[in-house]
């Protein structure tokens, strides 16, 4: 199972200036630690992807997952997962808080397809700090 990562920002001047390549190193670390269900091979196959689009917003405290919408066309399940733009802005380390919130926003949606996420939370601290501290995840 391939795990995609993407981003759509609806609200005018919030945005995180994250890059093409951290989406394909969020791609990469994320699939590689997870494995589908049976729950999710039952329910949709074993040559279904997921895609997690990555927005934010002003007025919201914790992160907000939409979804799954579920494209059978293409064999693709997706959540959008809204980060509290505001609160991420008032962080010490901006870019390492925004990927923290992303990651459990990813976790709680695995969680709900019954996907095994307990290797991004047991990696979650590091993969964050080491994540935003490549000098490829931030747009220039």
């Amino acid at each position: 199972m391939k795990i995609h990562f993407g981003q759509i920002y609806v609200e005018p001047g919030v945005s995180f200036p994250f890059s093409f390549q951290f989406q394909h190193r969020l791609s990469d670390e994320i699939t590689r630690l997870v494995a589908p269900s049976a729950e999710f091979i039952q329910q949709f196959g074993d040559d279904w992807e997921l895609m997690f689009r990555i927005s934010a917003k002003r007025a919201i405290c914790a992160s907000e997952i939409c979804g799954p919408s579920v494209f059978k066309k293409s064999k693709d399940v997706e959540f959008t997962i809204f980060l509290p733009f505001d609160i991420i802005q008032r962080e010490s380390i901006v870019i390492q808080s925004a990927i923290s919130f992303l990651l459990q926003g990813v976790c709680s949606a695995l969680d709900s397809l019954g996907i095994d996420s307990s290797g991004i939370k047991a990696r979650l601290a590091s993969l964050a700090e080491s994540i935003s501290s490549e000098p490829t995840t931030i747009k220039q």
